[in-house]
C-alpha cells in the first residue's frame, strides 16, 4: 500500500527545533527580568484586602470626573483635527506613487518611523520638561504620536488604491494638485475616515494615560486618587473610564459601519 505524506519532509524536526528555540528564549527572558515568584506568592495574600476596599464607589467624585472626561475628550478631539490636516498634507508628499520628490518621500517616511518608535509617554515627559505641566504639553505629546500614526496609515492607503487613477489623470495632463484633490482624496476618503476613528480612540486612551505625568483630564484625577489610596474614588473613576471607552467603541463602530454601507 502506498503511503501518502501529509506533512512536508523534515517539518516535524523543524517544529521540534522551533519549540526548543522558543522555550530557550522564554527561559532566557525569565532570567533576564529576574522574576521573583516567591515574593509574588507572598504578596498574593494582600489581594483580597485590596479588592474588598475597592468594592465601593464614591458618587461625590462623579461631577469632577465628568468634567475631566470632557477635558480628555476635548484634548483628544482637538489633537485629532490638527493631526488630520498635517497628516493628509504629509502623506501625499510621502506616498511613493504621487510624491513630487522621491528623496522628500523617503525622508518623511524615515522621520515618522522614528517618531512612532518612541511612546507618547516619553514624548510627554520630554515636552513637560520643556513647557511644564498642563494640557498644552499633553496636546503636543499626543499630536506627535497622532501625526506619526495617521501619516503612516494615510500613506499606505494612497499607495494601495491610487495607482490607476494617478496614471489616468496624468495622461490627461492634470497637475499634481488636481490629481490629489480631484482623484486621490475622493478615492481614499473612506479609508481615511476609518483610520481617523481609530486614531481618535487612541488619542482618548493616551490623554487618559498621560494623566500619570501631570496632563489634565480624567487620567490626572485617577492618578491623584491612586496616590492618596482613595480606593472608592479609584473604583468610581475606573468604572467611568470603562463606560467612556465602551460608548466610544460603539460610536466609532457605528461610524465605520455607516462608511462601509455608504461605500458599498
Amino acid at each position: 500500500m502506498e503511503h501518502i505524506r501529509v506533512t512536508s519532509k523534515g517539518s516535524v524536526g523543524k517544529s521540534i527545533l522551533l519549540v526548543l528555540i522558543l522555550g530557550a528564549v522564554f527561559i532566557a527572558a525569565v532570567k533576564l527580568i529576574n522574576l521573583d515568584m516567591q515574593k509574588f506568592y507572598e504578596r498574593l495574600e494582600n489581594v483580597p484586602d485590596v479588592l474588598s476596599r475597592m468594592m465601593a464607589v464614591d458618587f461625590s467624585i462623579v461631577p469632577d470626573a465628568l468634567l475631566n472626561i470632557v477635558t480628555s475628550l476635548a484634548l483628544a478631539l482637538l489633537t485629532l483635527v490638527v493631526a488630520v490636516f498635517l497628516a493628509m498634507f504629509l502623506s501625499f508628499l510621502a506616498a511613493s506613487n504621487i510624491a513630487p520628490n522621491r528623496y522628500l518621500a523617503i525622508f518623511i517616511k524615515g522621520f515618522f518611523a522614528i517618531i512612532r518608535s518612541v511612546p507618547s509617554l516619553v514624548w510627554g515627559l520630554m515636552v513637560i520638561a520643556s513647557l511644564g505641566f498642563g494640557n498644552v504639553s499633553g496636546f503636543i505629546a499626543i499630536l506627535i504620536s497622532a501625526v506619526g500614526f495617521l501619516t503612516k496609515t494615510f500613506t499606505g492607503s494612497i499607495e494601495e488604491t491610487g495607482g490607476e487613477i494617478i496614471e489616468a489623470m496624468k495622461s490627461t495632463g492634470a497637475s499634481w494638485f488636481k490629481v490629489v484633490y480631484h482623484g486621490l482624496i475622493p478615492l481614499c476618503i473612506t479609508a481615511f475616515v476609518a483610520w481617523i476613528t481609530v486614531c481618535f480612540e487612541t488619542n482618548v486612551s493616551e490623554s487618559i494615560g498621560l494623566g500619570i505625568i501631570g496632563v489634565g483630564g480624567i487620567g490626572l484625577l485617577l492618578t491623584q486618587a491612586i496616590n492618596t489610596y482613595n480606593y472608592a474614588q479609584t473604583t468610581t473613576i475606573v468604572i467611568m473610564i470603562c463606560l467612556l471607552m465602551v460608548v466610544l467603541e460603539l460610536v466609532m463602530t457605528r461610524i465605520k459601519n455607516k462608511i462601509k454601507f455608504g461605500n458599498s
